[in-house]
């Protein structure tokens, strides 16, 4: 290639803009998301778009979207020229990382100086306060110092070699013009160097010391165990200077005592190693009145959806949607043997090439249809969806599966994946559009319905497409077809039976999404049919979400297999919420889905009171004046036909119950028509309180509520007396151990 003066080569590239800036400040390059690679610049993948796209593949376009450029690796290249400034001044946005997203000066074929967008709040770069959740930062600026290098000849080259990472945009000056003092002076290129973490397997489980969200890159890291690879994923490895945040368990190691074990991963040249760590607990939890006392709740990084509830070998599993690093999700993992002491256990699968692991479901294999498992050992399945894009447009998400035949400790994902979506890598949707998500799959049979055990079943998955759920249907788990949809619902689909007012021989299938509003209906197998004309919200209040029920139960009432459900409570720093139990029961309202606390909830007792039959009347004594404990299981049925207002205060919080002839209300939205009878239960943590009308088929969730001091009760009738034919008042106590 010909060399060419920095001054020529660079005022024809790209933007024209050199031209009319002072003589000494000259615009190397001046590229973002919204134009295609430079006219001169070499082009290698896609993360920066190409000049030669594949017409039908959305994410090799020439100025692919956000979403796809965050899941692509390439780089830009510019021509040879000669070093005639002092400086170039680098503005760069994007992605965390000093070598896998950098911008880099060569000089003889060797890296000189490079820089890469600055630290911010996780891996997108955004910085707190003010930043929204995908919000483009602003760009960090640093100055090549190359005053020793005037005259050489070098190359300029912008590099995304993470498949998690995108610039958003770079900037490069030639300047003769001196950096202020609070401007970065760069004088070298990051040196990356591999290192090792190598023993013998000691304890349970293997925890990664994370770093900070701000300013920790994301990096791979492999562990091997007796050299074969057990896990290969990006983590925010905290190392040297990089202060400790926090533990995360990546792998349980309980089968593998003794053996040889190795974790590979990187570090500046002359920082401090990694701290790993083998233990067999899992870091604790603070225990305080300001945090959950027996909620899932995540002592690092962020919650939403839950995911995975199955019951398997006499344990309770549950995954939720699990976020250290606002770059992708994983799945975290519980286990429980009564439904309400939780072991946090290693997260069970990673977010990996085909993208972030989103909503999905679990099933036991019992016949072990898809061949991954034994007889007298059936496999646990994962169904999820890996979502390419980051989250924000033009997604790509994809159905995909994972086992365990180790009981759920560790899982496989399956070799073949995806199972559903081959086609969502073309261009077949608008950008903006919704994909598809969420596949919640269990075992259907035609003479049993969702019996797990009836050997003439086969497979079904209910998966969110645009506008509605869609059915499909499959021998095996691998191969899928279409068989029914059903539009006007939202993400995070669900659909069991339940029986009428707990009649074997009047069962009928509940259908509903993420908002918790349901249809009720007929299901023979491949379609569904609403029997409703409109939704019935299951929910009250807002702080209820994307809920999901255990599959594999045993059965309950009318011979249907328990139906026990679990929300995302709280906001993206808040909880998962309290079993319930559902039913479905004939009430004032009509036929309504209800929900109670799980009967193990009588696990969590240490003390309880007993105040039936009393009379209440305006004025008198408070009779739970003595109940101080804070976090309660509070039950009551109460006659208030002679009564305008029953109000129950809750460690400060009022709720006020209102009496008259059309029946009962809270708060001017919920209403209980045909009944002066209230039947209520709540249930109180720290930072939550629950209030169930079972018998009336609602539930009530106002918003999380702040922790208090007060942890007192009371309870006060006005405008006539009330008979209390039932007040039971148990204090609880908390599930975890301290940190």
């Amino acid at each position: 290639m010909k060399t060419k003066t920095i001054a020529w080569a660079f005022c024809l590239v790209l933007t024209g803009l050199a031209c009319n800036l002072q003589a000494e400040d000259r615009v190397l390059l001046d590229f973002n998301m919204k134009t295609a690679p430079p006219a001169d610049w070499a082009v290698e993948g896609y993360a920066f778009g190409t000049r030669n796209p594949v017409p039908n593949e959305r994410q090799k376009q020439a100025i692919a979207t956000l979403g796809q450029r965050y899941v692509k690796q390439g780089r830009i290249t510019s021509p040879e020229f000669t070093i005639e400034s002092d400086y170039l001044k680098v503005n760069c946005g994007g992605t965390y990382h000093p070598t896998e997203m950098a911008v880099v000066l060569m000089v003889d074929g060797k890296d000189v100086r490079s820089c890469s967008p600055e630290p911010g709040y996780g891996f997108l770069g955004a910085k707190l306060p003010s930043a929204r959740f995908f919000r483009q930062p602003d760009p960090a600026v640093y100055f090549f110092d190359v005053r020793k290098l005037r005259g050489k000849q070098a190359v300029l080259e912008v590099r995304d070699q993470h498949y998690d990472g995108v610039f958003f945009d770079v900037k490069i000056t030639a300047t003769d013009r001196k950096p202020t003092k609070k401007q970065k002076m760069t004088t070298q290129a990051v040196n990356w160097v591999e290192d090792h973490f190598e023993t013998k397997i000691k304890g349970e489980t293997l925890l990664v010391p994370v770093g900070p969200l701000a300013g920790t890159p994301l990096q791979m890291v492999t562990v091997e165990i007796e050299g074969e690879e057990k896990l290969s994923v990006h983590l925010p490895v905290a190392f040297g200077d990089i202060k400790t945040a926090g533990y995360e368990a990546i792998y349980d190691l309980t089968h593998y005592q003794g053996k040889q074990l190795k974790v590979s991963y990187h570090r500046f040249g002359k920082s401090g190693p990694a701290m790993f760590l083998m233990q067999r607990d899992i870091p604790g939890r603070e225990v305080s009145d300001q945090k959950p006392a027996f909620h899932i709740y995540n002592r690092i990084g962020m919650l939403n959806d839950p995911n995975g509830l199955v019951y398997h070998n006499d344990e309770w599993h549950l995954f939720h949607q699990f976020n250290y690093n606002v770059s992708h999700l994983d799945w975290k993992h519980y286990v429980s043997k009564d439904l309400m002491h939780w072991e946090e256990r290693p997260i069970a699968i990673f977010h990996d090439a085909l993208g972030s692991m989103h909503s999905g479901s679990a099933a036991v294999d019992v016949f072990n249809t898809s061949g991954w498992g034994a007889d007298n050992n059936p496999p646990l399945v994962l169904a999820y969806t890996a979502s390419a894009g980051n989250g924000v447009s033009a997604k790509i998400q994809t159905q995909c599966l994972a086992y365990s035949t180790d009981a759920g400790r560790n899982f496989v994902k399956y070799e073949n994946n995806p199972v559903l979506g081959h086609e969502q890598r073309f261009i077949k949707n608008r950008p903006g559009d919704p994909n598809a998500r969420d596949p919640k799959i269990f075992w259907f049979s035609p003479t049993q319905g969702r019996d797990a055990h009836a050997k003439d079943g086969y497979w079904v998955m209910v998966l969110f497409e645009q506008r509605g759920h869609t059915i499909y249907t499959s021998p095996d788990l691998k191969a899928w077809t279409k068989t029914g949809a059903i539009n006007g619902f939202h993400e995070c689909p669900e659909l069991f039976p339940l029986a009428v007012d707990g009649d074997p021989e009047t069962v009928k299938w509940i259908m509903y999404g993420a908002k918790g509003r349901y249809h009720i209906g007929a299901f023979d197998g491949k379609a569904y049919k609403p029997e409703t004309k409109r939704q019935t919200p299951m929910f009250y209040g807002d702080k209820c979400y994307a809920s999901q029920t255990f599959n594999n139960t045993e059965k309950g009432p009318g011979g249907q297999p328990r139906r026990i459900q679990t929300s995302w409570q709280g906001g993206r720093f808040g909880q998962l919420s309290f079993p319930v139990e559902l039913s479905l029961k004939t009430t004032p309202l009509g036929l309504r889905v209800c929900m109670l606390p799980v009967k193990e909830i009588e696990n969590l007792y240490q003390h309880s009171e007993n105040f039936d039959g009393l009379v209440l009347e305006p004025g008198a004594a408070d009779p739970l004046e003595k109940m101080k404990g804070g976090l309660y299981d509070i039950e009551l049925e109460v006659d208030l036909s002679m009564a305008k207002q029953l109000i129950l205060n809750i460690r400060g919080n009022r709720l006020v119950i209102d009496s008259s002839k059309d029946g009962l209300s809270l708060a001017k939205t919920m209403k209980i028509p045909g009944t002066r009878k209230l039947v209520l239960r709540v249930v109180v943590d720290n930072t939550s309180q629950d209030i169930h009308f079972g018998d009336h088929g609602l539930f009530y969730s106002p918003r999380m509520i702040k922790p208090s001091d007060d942890k007192s009760l009371s309870l006060e009738v006005m405008g006539g007396k009330a008979r209390i034919s039932k007040c039971r008042i148990h204090e609880l106590t908390s599930i975890w151990k301290s940190i």
